[in-house]
């Protein structure tokens, strides 16, 4: 990652230039209010069923059909995260993605970090909530799930459901503002920004997919929604109200406009980088396998741990990773029969690699004692603030949005029993694997 640029606030000149360019003006009366959406939700929603379009061409002078983020070429994935978050603080990944945004939006990136803070204090809330009576919910910060009106992401954009293909949910509906699918490649996104009030995701990191559960995707998406509305003459108040849906002047404008200005005075400090990043270096022999494995598993995340299932409906330890890699292509001869935790332990064509030497995709085995066979199994997919991060069907014991999941190795809710060893398949896809070759899940 790049250094990052200085906290304080522009020149003269380029605050001058931003207030020109985003005809920055007062209120008016036929702001307000416009497009009140609110819904009572612990999470605040971006609402986008009567968005009104206005036509122009101006905006693709910004948006193009990818977002042209800096910040490399692999995904970052939220979820997990257990411990409190300073709201006064900014994590280091968030901070530049809001810059580059910024930058490239040429809208003041306080404001950009700003939204981020308001909707899920920049990836860090739970990944479930209580919900009064419906009990225990989704956020939506977890890839592959959305909260109870049909948001999803850091950003919460209003998307089409991946299991159901519907949008909202018992608490409201958010729309398809995020447009098309949550996460697909980016040369399918080929709708104007704005299209009947939607398709305001981009690729916001330059990995090929527009994936609104990437922070990097979602805060440059934020930010092209921002430069949508106000290239239709609106001011940046009158599009942040729009955002939520409340209006200028509202609670949700008032404290975004407010922690913008802290941001701009200086006054925040920076957090280690949330979210499990891919690394590149890693999965560099087998490409976008390895990718394909850690998806397909984190696309079954919310369903519940069956003792020995397969799919499509529940999965049990050995059954969600041996169904993750069939689905990314390893190679018949090693999927076609059954895992279990004794064959992965007695696999002859597996390596056993040490702590030291994990990389994502790798399983780890744990249970049992002695000579016999362990009893579980867990994949690695990655480091957040230094901590190791596993994916795997824990235990019908657990709450079932818990049962499967990505989250700290041995920590929480998911306590580990006695490691046993360390075991990679990887090594046997195919040398083209990472060529594209391998359908997506």
């Amino acid at each position: 990652m790049r250094a990052l640029r200085p906290p304080w606030p522009p020149s003269p000149a380029r605050r001058a230039w931003r207030a020109l360019r985003a005809r920055l003006r007062p209120p008016t009366a036929s702001d307000l209010g416009r497009g009140a959406m609110a819904y009572g939700v612990a999470a605040s929603l971006m609402m986008g069923s009567t968005l009104v379009i206005v036509s122009g061409e101006e905006v693709f002078d910004y948006f193009g059909l990818r977002g042209g983020g800096t910040s490399g070429g692999c995904a970052t994935s939220l979820g997990g995260y257990t411990g409190s978050a300073d709201p006064d603080s900014i994590p280091e990944n968030f901070l530049q993605y809001a810059q580059d945004a910024g930058e490239k939006f040429d809208i003041p990136w306080e404001y950009v970090a700003g939204l981020s803070w308001r909707e899920t204090n920049h990836g860090r809330i739970a990944d479930d909530a209580s919900y009064g009576s419906l009990g225990r919910l989704p956020t939506g910060i977890v890839y592959g799930t959305a909260n109870p009106a049909g948001a999803a992401g850091p950003l919460q954009f209003g998307i089409k459901h991946p299991d159901t293909g519907a949008t909202g949910g018992p608490m409201g509906d958010a729309a398809n503002t995020w447009g098309g699918e949550a996460d697909q490649p980016a040369s399918e996104r080929t709708a104007k920004p704005g299209s009947n009030g939607q398709w305001f995701g981009i690729d916001g990191n330059g990995d090929g997919r527009v994936n609104v559960w990437d922070p990097a995707d979602a805060v440059h998406s934020a930010a092209g929604f921002l430069r949508y509305w106000m290239d239709q003459g609106h001011s940046l108040e009158w599009a942040i109200g729009r955002y939520h849906g409340s209006g200028t002047g509202g609670a949700y404008q008032v404290a975004v406009s407010a922690k913008a200005a802290q941001y701009r005075g200086g006054d925040y400090t920076v957090a280690p980088a949330n979210g499990t990043t891919s690394d590149c270096a890693d999965t560099e022999l087998n490409g976008t396998a390895v990718e394909q494995v850690i998806q397909y598993a984190r696309a079954q995340m919310g369903k519940p741990y069956v003792w020995g299932g397969v799919g499509p409906n529940g999965y049990d330890c050995s059954g969600l990773l041996w169904q993750a890699y069939k689905a990314a292509g390893l190679p018949q001869q090693y999927v076609a029969g059954r895992w279990t935790t004794n064959t992965l332990f007695t696999m002859s064509a597996a390596q056993e690699v040490s702590w030291d030497q994990i990389q994502p995709g790798d399983m780890i085995l744990t249970g049992g004692s002695g000579g016999g066979m362990p009893t579980h199994v867990s994949m690695f997919t990655g480091r957040k603030d230094g901590r190791l991060m596993v994916i795997e069907a824990y235990s019908a014991n657990v709450p079932r949005n818990d049962q499967i999941h990505e989250h700290e190795y041995d920590a929480g809710r998911w306590p580990q029993s006695t490691f046993r060893k360390i075991v990679r398949v990887s090594h046997l896809f195919p040398d083209d694997a990472g060529s594209g070759a391998v359908e997506q899940v």
